[in-house]
């Protein structure tokens, strides 16, 4: 039953949530990215230690963005170093592979992107997901995280969070 006490047995039933490890990600950064660049650099990531290889990492969050070009951005969950290829949509063709995207506005505005997958542990050893960004365009333009491009010193320009939780639940 949900009652909402803390699992402490070590018996836990399928479904039951192990652990939870969350980042926040407060402070801005910045790269020049194009189509291909998989930018993992901008230092919001989540590490997490499963109990069991069976047991499944539910991982969710939301990332904040801007661009100093009017294009779409994209973004893919990274496992260990590489592409989560369970969250990315179908292969066609010459099409790249994502997990999410949106239109980004130039100066002004920012753009909120969700994303949610439920991947399988597939060992004990440390697991660290981060998300990993390109733009639609061949060339490369710069991309903010949790500020919009202009940035200046108004009320009308924003800083934000983005965050990455994973929750182990039990196989």
């Amino acid at each position: 039953t949900a009652d909402g006490t803390i699992l402490t047995t070590t018996n836990p039933k399928a479904g039951n949530i192990i652990q939870v490890v969350s980042s926040v990600k407060t402070d801005t950064a910045s790269a020049s990215i194009n189509r291909t660049s998989d930018w993992v650099g901008h230092g919001l990531s989540v590490s997490i230690t499963p109990s069991s290889a069976s047991n499944e990492i539910l991982i969710f969050g939301q990332v904040t963005v801007s661009s100093s070009i009017n294009d779409g951005i994209s973004m893919s969950i990274f496992k260990a170093g590489s592409e989560l290829a369970g969250a990315t949509g179908d292969a066609a063709s010459n099409r790249q592979r994502q997990t999410a995207g949106a239109e980004m506005d130039y100066d002004f505005a920012v753009t909120t992107i969700p994303f949610h997958y439920l991947d399988t542990a597939g060992g004990t050893s440390s697991i660290t997901y981060q998300p990993a960004f390109n733009i639609s365009n061949s060339g490369s333009y710069l991309i903010y995280l949790n500020r919009t491009h202009a940035d200046a010193d108004d009320s009308a320009y924003v800083r934000t969070i983005s965050v990455i939780t994973a929750m182990e639940v039990a196989a």
